[in-house]
């Protein structure tokens, strides 16, 4: 990680990312951005009625393809208003202008329609944005655990781009991609030097972690695998199937222990799974990937 303090807390901004690896890489921005964020995500998953609920209620906002319906544009103009009321009310937006996921390790081009609708409302309604990039990079797509590369680049402030009241929206647009492009670091990356002997003291606990936990791992694993093959979409789900079952596998590991040996064994075993579980994940060493997957898909698996 690094340059993170110019993650501003209280100024309105659109934050722009280079877009590896789907829905991860929301994740690893959200969880180091101090500020509550908004996320432009594709439309077609909102259609039904349940997911349109489920996705706003985590501060996704639908954003439209001309594929999507005669009525994209019209739809998309209702989400940009919505940015800016978001934006507005102290929250960042997180958008991705290569618009499609890939997993490459170099910056693809930008689609600039959103960007720039957005930073034209926001200064129309005299919300003062500033743009704020990112650069991420990983290990690999497909080897676990992940190293993971994340850097803040210096704000863009629009009101610098003003122009007779008139924001120079594809200045900014330049800028923010020409300082992107520059840190890029075009690699896969590798694991922190030395901290692996940091975590010596893992290595007995680590392998007790390997022995009780995988099974369930490789379960999970080759679920996600049939139904990630050939997509850009495995190391999302993997983290969202894992995220929310594994606390439900030792919540029901630690009632049946206790109710068979009583409460203080099934306590342990609730303390101490987690313990093993995350040592394992740790200690294991960091494979690094070695090239892009150009024949990946944007769909899961039926």
């Amino acid at each position: 990680m690094k340059n993170l303090q110019y993650a501003d807390h209280n100024n309105p901004a659109v934050i722009v990312s280079n877009h590896p690896n789907s829905f991860f890489d929301a994740l690893i921005i959200t969880v180091h951005q101090p500020s509550e964020i908004c996320f432009l995500t594709r439309g077609d998953i909102f259609e039904k009625p349940w997911a349109n609920w489920a996705l706003r209620t985590f501060f996704m906002l639908p954003i439209y393809k001309k594929n999507d319906g005669d009525d994209a544009e019209i739809r998309n103009a209702f989400t940009y208003d919505e940015c800016v009321r978001q934006l507005k009310m102290g929250r960042k937006l997180l958008i991705f202008p290569e618009g499609v996921s890939r997993n490459h390790i170099d910056l693809k081009p930008f689609m600039t329609t959103g960007l720039n609708s957005i930073i034209q409302r926001a200064v129309q309604m005299d919300v003062p944005i500033q743009v704020q990039p990112y650069i991420l990079s990983y290990n690999s797509f497909d080897f676990n655990p992940k190293a993971v590369y994340l850097e803040a680049l210096e704000p863009i402030d629009s009101t610098d781009y003003l122009n007779n009241s008139e924001v120079m929206t594809k200045e900014i647009i330049k800028k923010v991609r020409g300082e992107m492009d520059s840190h890029m670091l075009n690699s896969f990356v590798g694991e922190t030097e030395g901290i692996r002997k940091s975590r010596e003291w893992m290595k007995f606990p680590a392998i007790a972690g390997k022995y009780t936990h995988n099974w369930y791992y490789q379960l999970v694993k080759k679920q996600v695998l049939k139904k990630t093959e050939n997509t850009i979409f495995y190391d999302s789900l993997l983290f969202a199937v894992l995220l929310f079952t594994y606390p439900v596998i030792i919540f029901l590991l630690s009632v049946i222990i206790g109710s068979i040996t009583g409460f203080w064994w099934g306590f342990l075993i609730f303390i101490l799974l987690p313990f093993l579980s995350y040592c394992w994940v740790q200690y294991q060493p960091v494979r690094v990937g070695g090239e892009n997957l150009d024949d990946r898909v944007n769909k899961l698996n039926p």
